[in-house]
């Protein structure tokens, strides 16, 4: 058994497609997330063989570049990417890839290892409590703990033909209150900037950051990016999608209760559906903001992750 950095992406994701089913995972995505990663080292992708053939692999990322305005996470180490051939399991192919995984962090001075909250580069929020069970299990028994269970949510579009009137009705209301929901354009470039470093600071600021370029280089329509804008032409709430991956929504805190989160929701359905989409769905996100705000669109729970984490 030889093990091995590796930047062969057709050969790992080839392995990858067989031994976690449920992502998916392409070569061309494996290029995008993590070879054009910044933070990405060599040395930490490593590839297990047996006589040439790819047997395992484990991925291990951590912070080299600082994400926009986020806290400094350069204590922590990432695994984003485990999975050993269900044929040769049982010989310690995985424990001994997640030892050198845990190796390449200890080494750069990491105190911790989660799996897999890593921003922006993440496949899944952490390990799938029912696709990969077995795996769970036996992170467990080599220390990681959980931390919560993120929940992935989907919806159809199929029958979405025009936004309900009750949402309807909470618009009106916000537009009589000087609350508008619009396009991202120019004008708001700046105040947008502003409210997501200040509300949500990190990888959201990255995102929308991104798309308003796309938007103002016409690579992308303007109704990728909704906002919500006060009286004062202060931005309060902003919605995105990405094709049928809907995301990242956030609404300021001082003025969460007023049904702006939900208008904005369902603009952005609205949108997807008109661009032909048949389901939306997003990654990440928890119980309690399913039970408030996505279950009322008619998003349902499809899958279910553990975060773990293990301290040095």
């Amino acid at each position: 058994m030889d093990f091995e950095q590796s930047t062969d992406a057709a050969r790992i994701t080839a392995l990858l497609r067989e031994e976690l089913p449920a992502e998916r995972i392409g070569e061309r995505d494996f290029v995008k997330q993590v070879l054009l990663d910044p933070n990405f080292d060599p040395a930490g992708s490593i590839l297990a063989t047996d006589q040439g053939q790819a047997v395992g692999y484990v991925l291990a990322m951590g912070r080299r570049v600082p994400l926009e305005n986020a806290p400094d996470d350069g204590h922590r180490g990432y695994i984003t990417l485990m999975g050993v051939d269900a044929r040769h399991r049982g010989k310690g192919i995985g424990a001994e890839l997640l030892e050198q995984a845990e190796a390449f962090h200890r080494e750069r001075g990491r105190e911790e290892v989660w799996i897999s909250p890593y921003a922006p580069g993440y496949f899944c929020p952490g390990v799938d409590v029912q696709a990969y069970a077995e795996g769970l299990e036996f992170l467990k028994r080599r220390g990681y703990q959980e931390v919560y269970r993120p929940i992935w949510m989907e919806t159809s579009l199929e029958h979405y033909l025009a936004i309900p009137e009750w949402v309807q009705q909470i618009r009106a209301r916000l537009e009589s209150e000087g609350v508008l929901i619009v396009p991202m354009s120019p004008r708001f470039v700046w105040e947008t900037l502003q409210f997501v470093e200040r509300c949500f600071p990190g990888d959201w600021v990255r995102v929308v950051r991104h798309r308003m370029q796309e938007i103002l280089d016409e690579w992308a329509g303007a109704d990728h990016l909704y906002l919500a804008v006060d009286a004062q032409g202060k931005v309060i709430g902003f919605s995105h999608y990405d094709r049928s991956r809907f995301g990242p929504i956030g609404v300021d805190p001082d003025h969460r209760g007023r049904g702006i989160g939900q208008v904005l929701l369902h603009q952005t359905l609205f949108v997807q559906r008109s661009r032909n989409y048949t389901h939306s769905y997003f990654r990440w996100s928890d119980d309690r903001t399913a039970a408030k705000l996505y279950e009322g669109a008619g998003f349902q729970i499809k899958r279910r992750f553990a975060l773990l984490k293990k301290t040095f």
